[in-house]
C-alpha cells in the first residue's frame, strides 16, 4: 500500500525516545522529511542520526522546551524554515507523572499539564495557520488510554488525556473546511522507558512493590503482551497518510483488546 508520504514534511514532538521516536522512524522509512523536537539534545541528535540512516531525506533535530509558548513558536518557525512547510504535526511530547492524589503538589499538576495539555494546544495553534494557508494538513495527537480508563494513581494524566480527546474532536471541526484532518491514537501500556517510570510512581502511590504492581497492570491484555512503540507508529503513519483522507475527529484506542467497552 502506497501511503503517499514520500516527500511529505512532518514535525514530531517528543520525537527522541519511545513512541515519538518510533513514529519519526516510521515516517522517515516512508520517505518523509522529519523534524523532531525534545528537550534532551543528546538523545535528539542520536535519533536524528537514526532517521537519516533509515530514510532517504533529511532529518532535523530541534531542541526545545514545549511547556513554554515562546519555545513552541520558535520550534514551529524553525521546522517550517528548514523543511519548507509542515504537512504533518504529531503531538507526542509530555510525560505526566502519577502519584497519590492527596499529596501531588500544585507545581507538579501545573508543570506536567503545561507540557502535555497546553503543549498540544499551543503546537496546533502555531501550525494551523500554516496548514490553512497551504490548503491542508494532518494533525495526530498521541493521547494516553487513561483518558477513558481512570485510576486513582494517575488522575493528572487521566484528566489531561480526556481533555485532549475532546480537543481532537473540536480541532477536527475547525480544520475540516481547510482540509486539515485531525485524529488521535490512544495507546495503553507501551514498552517504553516512560512506562517503566510510571509503574514505579503508581506502585509507590498504591503501596505495592513495583514488580507486583506492573505484573497486575499488564496481566489483563488478551494478546499476552503490552504494545510495542511500532504498533502505535504504524497506525499514526496510516492516519496522516493519503489512505485516511476521510478520517477526522476520531481517537483510535491501541490496547490489544484490553478495554472492556464497545468504543474504539
Amino acid at each position: 500500500m502506497d501511503l503517499e508520504l514520500d516527500g511529505k514534511t512532518a514535525l514530531v514532538t517528543g520525537g527522541s525516545k519511545g513512541i515519538g521516536r518510533a513514529i519519526a522512524l516510521a515516517l522517515a522509512r516512508e520517505g518523509g522529511r522529519v523534524a523532531i523536537c525534545a528537550r534532551d539534545r543528546a538523545a535528539l541528535e542520536a535519533t536524528a542520526r537514526e532517521l537519516r540512516a533509515a530514510g532517504r531525506a533529511e532529518a532535523v533535530a530541534l531542541a526545545g522546551d514545549l511547556s513554554r509558548l515562546e519555545e513552541v513558536e520558535r520550534v514551529v518557525d524553525e521546522a517550517a524554515r528548514r523543511l519548507g512547510r509542515i504537512d504533518i504535526l504529531v503531538n507526542n511530547a509530555g510525560a505526566i507523572r502519577g502519584g497519590d492524589f492527596l499529596t501531588i503538589p500544585d507545581e507538579q499538576w501545573a508543570g506536567d499539564w503545561s507540557l502535555k495539555l497546553l503543549g498540544y494546544v499551543r503546537m496546533a495553534r502555531a501550525v494551523f495557520p500554516r496548514m490553512q494557508a497551504q490548503g491542508g494538513g494532518r494533525v495526530c495527537n498521541v493521547v494516553g488510554a487513561a483518558a477513558r480508563n481512570p485510576t486513582a494513581g494517575y488522575l493528572p494524566g487521566g484528566i489531561a488525556n480526556a481533555g485532549l480527546v475532546n480537543f481532537t474532536k473540536g480541532l477536527a471541526d475547525l480544520g475540516a473546511p481547510s482540509n486539515i484532518l485531525v485524529t488521535a491514537v490512544s495507546p495503553a501500556a507501551t514498552a517504553t522507558p516512560r512506562w517503566d517510570m510510571l509503574m514505579v510512581q503508581q506502585a509507590k502511590a498504591a503501596g505495592k512493590p513495583p514488580e507486583v504492581f506492573r505484573a497486575e497492570a499488564e496481566k489483563g491484555y488478551p494478546l499476552k503482551r503490552i504494545a510495542r512503540p511500532e504498533d502505535v507508529a504504524d497506525l499514526v503513519c496510516f492516519l496522516v497518510s493519503a489512505r485516511a483522507s476521510f478520517l477526522t475527529g476520531i481517537c483510535v484506542t491501541v490496547d490489544g483488546g484490553a478495554t472492556r467497552g464497545v468504543y474504539v
